[in-house]
């Protein structure tokens, strides 16, 4: 199904947003004026969505919480594969 920016604006989620490809997150940061550099990770861009809602009140506090550790758990997993490939 394809994005549908309106109907993502109207009823925002942690869902629809984790299942959107970087060209869809970047959209919807536009949308919201939420500046960020085109160069960053797609991870980065909605962590700033995120945080932009939070703040905005349309999502509540606990989904930083969830995405801070799934984003700790995605590092500590590039790290080790990292550190693996230079050995």
């Amino acid at each position: 199904m394809p994005f549908n920016l309106d109907k993502f604006v109207a009823s925002p989620s942690v869902e629809e947003l984790d299942s959107l490809k970087k060209s869809e997150i970047v959209k919807v940061a536009k949308h919201y004026g939420i500046e960020f550099q085109p160069l960053m990770r797609k991870e980065e861009i909605k962590r700033y969505v995120l945080e932009y809602l939070v703040d905005e009140g349309v999502l509540p506090s606990t989904v930083l919480e969830n995405s801070y550790q799934l984003c700790q758990t995605d590092n500590t997993f590039e790290l080790k594969r990292l550190e693996i490939e230079n050995e």
